[in-house]
């Protein structure tokens, strides 16, 4: 037989909680487990019910069925929510069996086993919401986030077979499922193997694989990694949105670089070659008025023949100026009107007949007499006027300059040819900005600006044309202006 003490003792030693009431329900036993958890001494409780543990976390009904079960002869399994001496709330796995007399007829008390499982309820469902948040976190991902296991040959991780995807990755590749399809399908077959061999990198220890790809139109960047020997993570970025505002920095980057060359070379202009246009007419004139009585007829012509040719081209100058501001203050606006394109280029020729007799240059007008353009009549002839006027100003004496024109079944075409001196190929690209042409004299040492060319194009473009260029050096240049048939 074992004896009290020894019961006693056993019982003590226990991990699990144990009272002991009698056939009332008034504590006659509680071990040492239950006074280290609860702050309840044996002398305190003993005489006393469970009931001064209630946390009032249950029902008046929850306690009425665990009476009526045990009371009854049967024992009660369930969890508990008690409270401590100090307050704080005890969650217990209790099993509760009433205790018979020796006939089995008779209920002398109750004896209840419990286990403390605060701590493995708090982790449980601490797992639970981490689970829930990973979940929310997976499905709501800014990121596409496919979850994926290797497949192997030889050794060799060849493609991965998706097990999960989450939303964005339907968004990003445009596709509602992917569970059981190998990754090489998704990334329109994709050499894995290659991908795993040329991408490799290490991060904080960790081997991790990043690339970008074209997929669908969309760039695409990836990062792989391993979450252990067989499962992997692959995380897609759509960086198509990045990349072009990227772009557009770096054009607008470009644009304004160009803009601030471009106000240099006008205030370089401004300095300099209006300057020195007014220091020659001021001389001619003083040289005019004090040599008057003492020059002869030839040299008073030759000095108002150098003030006239000197005050065309200073015209000329501030009027591309002053055009040039009206366009960086957004003021050049087309007011487009019917233009009979023949009498137009007639009438530039007419105005251009004297600069160009000077070089004994011929002017053509080979335009179809039929062609009829609604377009911004004064820019129209600005443009046509200017690129004549480099003609004549980059051909030998005894050249050529021709306007023509031709026509298809969705565009007119106008085009200006010279038989001169051509352009270097080098400078082609950059012909239609200040910088582009802005040092080239003409084969009579004429000066320019570049301000001419620049302002075509913008002229051109504002009436919904295009211009462009073919020269080679030497064979002379031909430009075309492009509209659309109206």
């Amino acid at each position: 037989m074992i004896k009290e003490q020894q019961l006693v003792k056993a019982l003590d030693n226990s991990e699990g909680i144990i009272v002991i009431t009698d056939s009332e329900g008034r504590i006659v036993f509680v071990n040492k487990t239950f006074e280290k958890i609860y702050g309840y001494s044996r002398e305190e409780v003993n005489g006393l019910k469970p009931s001064i543990l209630k946390s009032g976390l249950h029902s008046n009904g929850f306690y009425h069925d665990l009476w009526a079960s045990i009371s009854s002869g049967k024992s009660w399994n369930g969890d508990l929510i008690n409270r401590t001496r100090t307050g704080e709330l005890i969650v217990e796995k209790a099993s509760i069996s009433p205790i018979l007399a020796d006939d089995n007829s008779t209920i002398t008390g109750y004896v209840a086993v419990k286990h403390n499982i605060t701590e493995r309820k708090r982790l449980k469902e601490q797992l639970e919401a981490n689970e829930q948040l990973f979940e929310k976190l997976f499905e709501n991902s800014p990121v596409g986030i496919f979850v994926m296991e290797a497949i192997k040959a030889d050794g060799q991780i060849y493609d991965f077979k998706i097990d999960r995807a989450n939303l964005k990755s339907s968004v990003i590749f445009n596709r509602i499922s992917f569970i059981d399809c190998n990754l090489s399908s998704v990334l329109k077959d994709i050499n894995i193997r290659r991908i795993l061999q040329e991408h490799k990198t290490i991060q904080q220890g960790e081997v991790v694989y990043e690339w970008n790809g074209y997929i669908s139109d969309k760039i695409l960047e990836f990062k792989l990694f391993g979450l252990d020997s067989k499962q992997f993570c692959l995380l897609t970025t759509d960086i198509s949105s990045q990349i072009e505002m990227e772009n557009k920095l770096k054009k607008s980057e470009a644009h304004l670089r160009e803009l601030n060359e471009t106000k240099d070379k006008i205030f370089s202009i401004i300095a300099h070659d209006l300057r020195s246009p007014f220091q020659a007419i001021i001389g001619f004139a003083t040289l005019l008025n004090d040599g008057m009585e003492n020059s002869s007829i030839e040299e008073l012509k030759e000095m108002s023949a150098h003030i006239s040719d000197v005050s065309e081209k200073t015209y000329k100058l501030l009027d591309d100026l002053l055009t040039w501001s009206k366009s960086q203050l957004g003021q050049l606006a087309p007011t487009p009107v019917q233009i009979k394109l023949y009498e137009l280029v007639e009438k530039v020729i007419g105005q251009m007949s004297m600069l160009a007799g000077k070089k004994k240059i011929e002017l053509v007008n080979g335009v179809q007499t039929d062609i009829v353009l609604t377009l911004d009549k004064d820019m129209l002839e600005f443009v046509i006027r200017n690129l004549i006027h480099n003609g004549i100003k980059f051909t030998n004496i005894g050249g050529e300059v021709k306007c023509y024109s031709s026509v298809d079944d969705e565009h007119v075409h106008i085009h200006v040819k010279d038989t001169g001196i051509g352009i270097q190929h080098g400078k082609q690209k950059r012909i239609f900005s200040l910088s582009g042409n802005l040092s080239t004299n003409g084969t009579s040492e004429e000066a320019g600006t570049g301000l001419g060319l620049m302002l075509s194009r913008e002229m051109v473009e504002l009436n919904g044309g295009t211009i462009s260029l073919v020269s080679d050096p030497g064979e002379g240049s031909c430009f075309t202006i492009t509209f659309e048939r109206q």
